[in-house]
């Protein structure tokens, strides 16, 4: 009888349709042709590093121009009884666009992804600089992850 219901949980569990969400199958192909990186460098060089689309040199029929428009702000979120800086406030804005080739300016995709942290200050401003710096790159590591399930989509 044990056996019987194992095998009955197999065949539900194998039978259920669970596929990963960065399978290749049915994915949209999505070739770039040309990268136009605005607003802050270092934010889209990573974010096109971790995206790894596929960049074109010939003229294929569903190749886009990728428009990265990026901005980071590092804000006071509160201060102490002193007025000393208690919270930071991280946040970084992605204003995603693919632009088709064929047709000039004729937008295929876009979408406005943001994501944003707060954490508490710390004495020493080097490892406050050191701490923001990973923060950052959590980020937009996670804006990469969700403009990857925007784009399989």
């Amino acid at each position: 009888m044990k056996k019987i219901s194992y095998l009955l949980i197999f065949f539900m569990l194998t039978g259920c349709g669970y596929e990963p969400i960065y399978s290749k199958k049915n994915s949209k192909n999505i070739l770039i042709k040309n990268y136009i990186l605005e607003g802050d460098k270092n934010i889209n060089k990573k974010l096109v590093s971790l995206l790894n689309l596929k960049n074109g040199n010939g003229q294929e029929l569903s190749s886009y121009n990728l428009i990265l428009d990026s901005k980071k702000s590092i804000e006071t979120a509160a201060k102490d009884s002193s007025g000393n800086i208690s919270i930071y406030k991280t946040t970084i804005s992605i204003n995603f666009s693919l632009n088709s080739l064929d047709s000039g300016t004729k937008i295929f995709e876009s979408k406005n992804f943001d994501a944003s942290f707060s954490y508490n200050s710390v004495k020493n401003k080097f490892d406050l600089s050191q701490y923001q710096k990973t923060i950052e790159q959590n980020l937009i590591e996670r804006l990469a992850e969700e403009i990857l399930i925007y784009i399989k989509s």
